[in-house]
């Protein structure tokens, strides 16, 4: 192709994550900012960011616009609708505020900027060919641009085969669905739940699989002094000749910790352990420290054995991956595990569930069990702890399998999609 493909890319998520907490900063935040960096350096493409109304007058847009990244993009704002009423409304509710001469002059100031920009955006939608959410609804005035192809990065089902999870934004998503929408699927089990809720709603010749990679490079690294100096970090004492247990995620009740925990329990009762310790990463939710507080209540005296790292910074965790005696991660459902296959990268031995889309991502390099067979789990357990051999044979499976992942591979096939879908008229 001789002239650029014009792709308006959604860069709400970077703008979120950029200045906020940096637990925010989610698989999808990682996913959505490694697409992204490799997808510029196509030389088919022209990117272009877009932005909603509500970042207009906010530090975000400015901040996000002085990164060394970002710096290099055009932004746009994504609706078309001309100076916004709705901002002078609330300036004339707030009349009486001290700062309303402040917020007066920043209105006209944005009706100026939008009178000027405003011929400039329509004229950069009447050329844009692609437009890419990488996590959030599609807006209304994109939608409605019948020329554009609009794609989704989709994830997962789960608020809709666990409802207790459905997010405002999942449902957005979810209504927004039309036979003329596509997307990537990050996994053929992603695309299969896909179709399986929202199938009347879906073209199955516009869903792609596209498989994900990790967040970092990881490698192994199998370094005792680093590790204690990780850990100390975060507060935990290790021995130096004691071994480990490791899982990171959320610790959501999807996530199965709490099963994982009982079966570590009694595991090392069973076999009178004492050099066995599991140590949990990820972000905390009120009703895991309920449930865990419990735990630890009827431990009595293996109840030190389990230890709460809390969220991880990136820099800790491929150390932590690496000298573990293996990974646990016996999730009840995963759109893609990103986990395992770090696991794997870092030279660790995994354990996880047969379910969803874990079996496409580990293959034979892992032991794959029922999320909720105590008996499997402990079985796979001596398996690990006890056998050497074992361990290495899925040491080199695992780091064997994780070559067949990369973010290269990744933007390769979504560029031949996007490529595709504007030949394919």
């Amino acid at each position: 192709m001789t002239e650029k493909i014009n792709i308006l890319f959604d860069s709400k998520i970077f703008m979120e994550a950029l200045f906020t907490v940096t637990s925010n900063r989610s698989g999808i935040y990682f996913t959505s900012w490694n697409i992204l960096q490799i997808m510029q350096k196509n030389n088919n493409f022209n990117i272009i960011l877009t932005y909603p109304n509500e970042y207009e007058n906010l530090a975000y847009l400015r901040k996000i616009k002085k990164t060394p990244f970002f710096s290099q993009f055009k932004f746009i704002n994504v609706e078309l609708d001309g100076p916004k009423p709705l901002i002078m409304k609330n300036i004339e509710k707030h009349k009486k505020n001290k700062n309303y001469i402040k917020m007066f002059y920043n209105y006209l100031r944005l009706v100026k900027w939008e009178k000027n920009n405003y011929t400039i955006n329509k004229e950069i939608f009447k050329n844009a060919q692609i437009y890419i959410s990488p996590y959030f609804a599609i807006p209304q005035s994109i939608l409605n641009q019948e020329h554009i192809k609009k794609f989704y990065i989709l994830y997962d089902a789960i608020p809709i085969i666990f409802p207790e999870s459905t997010s405002p934004n999942h449902t957005e998503i979810v209504n927004s669905f039309n036979k003329d929408i596509y997307s990537f699927c990050i996994s053929q089990s992603c695309k299969d739940d896909f179709l399986k809720y929202c199938g009347d709603k879906l073209d199955a010749n516009k869903m792609f699989v596209t498989y994900i990679a990790t967040n970092q490079h990881y490698i192994p690294k199998y370094d005792k002094q680093e590790l204690l100096n990780v850990l100390k970090k975060y507060k935990i004492k290790h021995n130096p000749n004691d071994k480990y247990l490791f899982s990171l995620c959320n610790f959501e009740p999807r996530k199965n910790l709490i099963f994982t925990i009982n079966c570590f329990l009694k595991f090392i009762i069973k076999h009178n352990i004492h050099d066995l310790y599991f140590y949990l990463g990820g972000n905390i939710y009120k009703y895991f420290k309920d449930a865990f507080t419990k735990i630890l209540e009827e431990s009595g005296e293996f109840k030190h054995k389990i230890k709460l790292l809390g969220y991880l910074d990136d820099s800790d965790t491929n150390i932590l991956y690496s000298n573990s005696l293996f990974f646990t991660f016996l999730s009840k459902y995963e759109g893609f595990g990103m986990p395992p296959l770090e696991a794997m990268q870092a030279g660790t031995p995994v354990i996880t569930s047969n379910n969803s889309s874990l079996p496409e991502v580990v293959g034979d390099a892992a032991i794959m069990i029922d999320y909720d067979s105590e008996e499997q789990c402990l079985k796979a357990f001596e398996d690990l702890y006890f056998n050497e051999d074992l361990r290495k044979h899925y040491i080199e499976k695992g780091l064997e399998r994780a070559k067949l992942f990369s973010w290269e591979k990744t933007v390769n096939k979504m560029s031949d999609y996007i490529i595709n879908s504007l030949q394919n008229k």
